[in-house]
Order: C-alpha cells, then structure tokens, then sequence
C-alpha cells in the first residue's frame, strides 16, 4: 500500500474551478434544488484528498456533496455524493464504497456511462453515486469525512473530504441563506434550470473535441439530423461519441440549436 498525495486538479465538473483542501470554504453552494418536502443543497465540486492507494492509477477525481435537509416533517432520502474517478485503463472498475462512520459497504450506481480516452495512454473515467447519511453530515464537532472506493479485485482507494467543506455546505442548509429559495420558490427554478442547460451544452462540446476529427463530420451531421428529435438513438462502439449522445440528449431543442452552431465555429 502506498500513500500519495495529489495536486489540485481542474476537473471536468463544468462551470467553476474546483475546489481542494486549501480552498476557502465561504462560498461552496453551487445551487439549491426544491424538493417537495426536501431541499438539496449541492456544493461546487471538489478534488478530494486521496489517501491511501492500493493497487490503482488514479489519474484524477471530483466529486460533489449533494445534502438533503428537510423542509417538512416527513422521511426524506439520504444526502448522497456524485464522483468522477478518472483512471488507466489497465484497472478494473470501482464497484463499491463504504463511508467511515457507516456499517455497510454499498455498490457504486453510475449516473452516467464510463468514458474511455485514449492519446498516450488509455484511461477510463467513471461517473458515480453512492449514499451518506445526512446525520453523519451534521455531527459536531465536524470532521473530515474519509471514504474507501473498491474494485473487483479488492484494489482500493481512501479519499477524504475536508471538514471545512462539509460544515459549509450544512450551515447553509441550517441558516437557509440561499436567495433565490428563501424570497421565491418559484423563482429558484430559473438558475436551477440554467445550470443544467450550461451544462449540458458544454459537456457535448467537450465530449465532441474529444472525438478522433475523422468522425467529427458524421458526428455533427448526426447532431444536426436529430436536432428536434425527442427519442435519439447514436450506434456507435466510441465512448466519446456516446457520451456527446448521452449529453445531446439532455439538451432542450433550443439548447441543441445553441450546440449545432458552436461545433459549426470549432
């Protein structure tokens, strides 16, 4: 078992710089979702410390703490977190994660498809969830929160999320300081939105510049095809090119007009 220490790493998680264990902490909310008996509050996404590494080559990771507090007295899911774990190709896949303070070792549910890369070298990025107990979020005095994701073949990985990130994040959800939710509900629906239209905007266009030019022509010319189609079906054995899919997918009709004429400009 080997320990290393990892450098701060702008991640793939778009819109803003990632955040590390020197950050400071002021300011982590990168939204507030309304529920019906719940909020989520999610933070800005992180490069978490790793650890301890046993048998893997983690080239980079982020993830995302997403906490769930409730708004009504009824049960409300658990917070949860969403990770990337970007890895060579060579390794197997991470199937499961057990949480320190927690009795359970629970499988990894991915949110999305893998990504393969290749240059060089080949890697292989994961896009993952798994649970937290929010009251585990919420013990004082805080602490860091350490994490062991785990391959098939018993190669592990320890992470570790700073103290000060997490104690943000759940003072936020306890003074319910987020404007847009506390003056109007219905209000807090436009950012939310807007969020998720950037994002899937720029995500076809980072997969799309990941794509081998030679296929970048049928690619767009697919994207152009199925422009207003609302069932999309892209047959292909490339992970780039199923993942500008995935993410086309997620775009409303205008916002594919708005990708159509970025990648014309590329």
């Amino acid at each position: 078992m080997k320990k290393i220490i990892l450098a701060s790493l702008p991640l793939l998680m778009v819109g803003c710089t990632t955040l590390d264990s020197t950050s400071d902490f002021t300011d982590v909310v990168k939204r507030v979702e309304s529920k019906q008996n719940y909020q989520i509050i999610v933070g800005k996404s992180l490069t978490p410390n790793a650890l301890e590494v046993n048998g893997s080559q983690l080239v980079k990771s982020s993830l995302e703490l997403n906490y769930v507090t409730p708004t009504q007295k009824k049960n409300v899911p658990d917070s949860f977190i969403k990770m990337e774990l970007q890895y060579f190709k060579n390794y197997n896949e991470f199937k499961t994660v057990k949480v320190e303070g927690s009795n359970k070792e629970v499988a990894l549910k991915p949110y999305a498809a893998s990504a393969e890369t290749c240059s060089d070298v080949c890697t292989q990025t994961q896009y993952v969830r798994f649970p937290v107990s929010s009251q585990l979020l919420a013990q004082q005095p805080y602490q860091d929160l350490k994490f062991d994701v785990t391959a098939s073949n018993a190669n592990n990985i320890t992470f570790s999320i700073p103290s000060g990130y997490i104690e943000a994040i759940v003072n936020s959800a306890n003074s319910n300081v987020d404007p847009a939710v506390v003056a109007a509900p219905v209000a807090a629906a436009t950012p939310v939105a807007h969020s998720s239209s950037s994002k899937a905007i720029e995500m076809t266009q980072y997969w799309f510049e990941q794509t081998p030019k030679e296929q970048r022509d049928d690619l767009l010319s697919w994207a152009v095809e199925n422009r207003n189609s609302t069932k999309l079906t892209l047959t292909t054995d490339s992970k780039q090119q199923e993942m500008f899919g995935y993410w086309y997918g997620k775009a409303t009709k205008e916002e594919r007009k708005a990708v159509i004429k970025q990648l014309l400009e590329l």
